[in-house]
């Protein structure tokens, strides 16, 4: 079914639409043409999570006595970055820490209490073993025993 007469027509919304769209402030989505456009990044926004270079970093100048100092302002930076997401911005995933290398002296030395009791156990079983005979069962069966017997 060939389709040579088909043609789409764009009409403009009808103005009361126009109306309640600016009344409840709705933004027009992105029409198909922006989709094939090329995103905007920037240049450096590869590294976004790498921390900043010492040379880049803003150097703090302390005019007068009211001014901010560096340690000031590092605390004023951590309470930027701890306080309230920002919804404009890219969301940053990072990696979480590993938990296996924090222990602490208390379990270390709790588990070589433990491990020394387990040593003192075994060494008493093992010469609790090594000092009794060897106890022989009768209740086994041996058929060459009762061969050697008669031959002798």
């Amino acid at each position: 079914m060939p389709r040579h007469g088909v043609q789409y027509v764009n009409n403009e919304e009808p103005s009361f639409i126009r109306q309640f769209k600016q009344r409840i402030g709705h933004k027009d989505a992105p029409d198909i043409n922006a989709k094939h456009s090329a995103p905007k990044f920037d240049e450096d926004s590869e590294d976004e999570d790498a921390p900043e270079p010492e040379d880049e970093k803003p150097v703090v100048v302390v005019l007068k006595s009211g001014h901010l100092t560096e340690e000031e302002a590092q605390a004023e930076q951590t309470k930027i970055d701890q306080g309230p997401a920002r919804l404009d911005e890219k969301i940053k995933f990072k990696k979480p820490t590993k938990r296996g290398a924090e222990v602490t002296e208390e379990s270390q030395t709790s588990l070589t209490e433990e491990d020394e009791a387990k040593k003192k156990k075994k060494n008493k079983l093992s010469k609790k073993s090594s000092s009794s005979k060897p106890k022989h069962n009768s209740s086994l069966l041996s058929f060459g025993d009762e061969e050697e017997d008669e031959q002798g």
